[in-house]
């Protein structure tokens, strides 16, 4: 993981860049952050090809809202993984809290949820546990996910793509 010092949102930092080059996709980010609040990325690899980016929203040591991209590898990779709602739900609440993981009950709501992506909305599975709520959908190649709290998901779900460094 790394802290970016580029803008909230629209990160530019010279990290940032190179990481973007290597994933070669489009990243999903929030379309509009609060300017306060700090970003960190987290990536995943298979077979040592960066497949999956984790951008999280932070204020002081909370984690509020994460924006995960996640690839599609090439076909010749034959081990992968796959993005599951109830996984990313359980990893955000690990991880969000200074406190500690977050435990809730294991009552979790499935449902249909949205993304608007660059203002065009896109139909996405939504998984609710307690005030915390996942929404993950195919958007384009890529699988897009928003885990936040319930009351930062309306603004969470507004995302646009960075393709900064992307090549065309």
């Amino acid at each position: 993981m790394f802290h970016s010092s580029g803008q909230p949102g629209r990160p530019v930092d010279r990290i940032w860049l190179e990481t973007l080059r290597e994933f070669g996709r489009p990243v999903a980010v929030l379309a509009r952050p609060e300017p306060e609040w700090r970003r960190m990325v987290g990536q995943g690899s298979v077979d040592g090809l960066l497949q999956r980016l984790d951008l999280g929203y932070w204020e002081e040591r909370t984690m509020l809202v994460q924006v995960t991209t996640q690839r599609r590898l090439p076909e010749y990779v034959r081990v992968f993984s796959t993005l599951e709602t109830a996984a990313l739900l359980d990893e955000f609440l690990f991880n969000s809290s200074p406190d500690g993981p977050i435990r809730l009950p294991n009552e979790l709501a499935a449902g249909t949820g949205r993304l608007v992506v660059d203002g065009t909305a896109v139909e996405a599975q939504r998984l609710t546990c307690g005030d915390y709520i996942a929404t993950l959908a195919a958007v384009g190649e890529e699988i897009v996910a928003v885990i936040s709290t319930a009351a930062l998901h309306d603004q969470a779900v507004h995302l646009t793509l960075d393709t900064t460094a992307v090549p065309v």
